[in-house]
C-alpha cells in the first residue's frame, strides 16, 4: 500500500465515525423539528476532527437527505419523515425531504399558473373581489396569526375564482403538503410564522392586479414567477 493510500484510509475512517456522531446527535428530541447546525468551526472542535474530515461527513448527511446546505449561511437539519405526514386524510404523497417539497412546489407550478391564466380570463368581479380579501387580510396579519392560513387563502380563491371546481379540490388536498413546506422555508430563513414577507407581498400583488384586469398572460406569467421564487427560497438557486 502506497502512502497516499495510508493517508486516504484513516481520513475515511474517521469521517465514518464524526458521521456515526453526528447521527446520534441528530437522532435526539432537540433536532425532531430539523434546525440549524452549528458553524462548521465549532462542530470540528466538538467532535475533535479538521474541518476536511467534517466536510466529508457533512457531504454524506446531505447526500442522504438529511441536512441541507444553504448558499452563504449554513447546514440545516431536516425535520424528521415521521413529522412530515402524508395528507390529513391519510391518502397522497407525504414530503419527507426537501427534494419532496420541490416537486410539490413544481406540482404546484403547473396548476396554479393555469388557475391564474384561467381566472384572469373568467373575469368574474365577484371572484376577483375575493382574491382582494385574501391579499388584503395578508396585509392586515393580526400579530401571532400564521401567514400560511392567509396565503393559501389567497390561492384558494384565485383556484375558485377559475369556475372549474377542479382548481380549488386539487389545492385543497395539497393543503397539508404546501403547509410544510412553507413552513420549513421559513424555518430555515429563521422567519416568524407570522411575519410577513415584503417580496412575496409584491409577487401576489403583481398576480392580482393581472387578474383584475383581465390580463391573462400577465397572470400566469406573474404566478410563474412567484412559484420560481418559491424554489429560490427553499433552496436559494439563482
Amino acid at each position: 500500500m502506497n502512502q497516499s493510500s495510508q493517508q486516504i484510509r484513516p481520513l475515511r475512517d474517521m469521517s465514518s465515525h464524526v458521521l456515526a456522531q453526528l447521527e446520534t446527535m441528530l437522532a435526539q428530541p432537540a433536532w425532531h423539528n430539523g434546525g440549524r447546525l452549528p458553524p462548521e468551526a465549532e462542530l470540528a472542535q466538538q467532535f475533535g476532527v479538521s474541518r476536511p474530515v467534517l466536510r466529508k461527513a457533512l457531504v454524506q448527511m446531505r447526500d442522504a437527505g438529511r441536512i441541507v446546505s444553504r448558499r452563504g449561511s449554513a447546514n440545516f437539519v431536516q425535520p424528521k419523515a415521521d413529522i412530515l405526514p402524508a395528507a390529513a386524510d391519510g391518502q397522497g404523497p407525504s414530503i419527507q425531504t426537501v427534494f419532496d417539497m420541490r416537486r410539490c412546489l413544481r406540482f404546484r407550478e403547473v396548476i396554479e399558473c393555469a388557475a391564474a391564466e384561467d381566472a384572469a380570463r373568467v373575469h368574474d368581479p365577484h371572484a376577483t373581489a375575493a382574491i382582494q380579501t385574501a391579499y388584503d387580510r395578508m396585509l392586515a396579519l393580526p400579530p401571532g396569526e400564521s401567514v400560511f392560513e392567509a396565503d393559501f387563502a389567497f390561492h384558494l380563491a384565485i383556484a375558485q375564482a377559475t369556475a372549474n371546481p377542479y382548481f380549488a379540490f386539487t389545492l385543497r388536498s395539497l393543503k397539508d403538503q404546501i403547509r410544510l413546506t412553507i413552513e420549513f422555508t421559513r424555518k430555515l430563513q429563521d422567519r416568524p410564522p407570522d411575519q410577513v414577507v415584503p417580496r412575496v407581498v409584491d409577487e401576489h400583488r403583481a398576480i392580482l392586479e393581472a387578474i383584475k384586469a383581465g390580463d391573462v398572460e400577465g397572470a400566469r406569467s406573474a404566478m410563474n414567477f412567484h412559484m420560481k421564487q418559491s424554489v429560490v427560497r427553499l433552496l436559494e438557486e439563482e
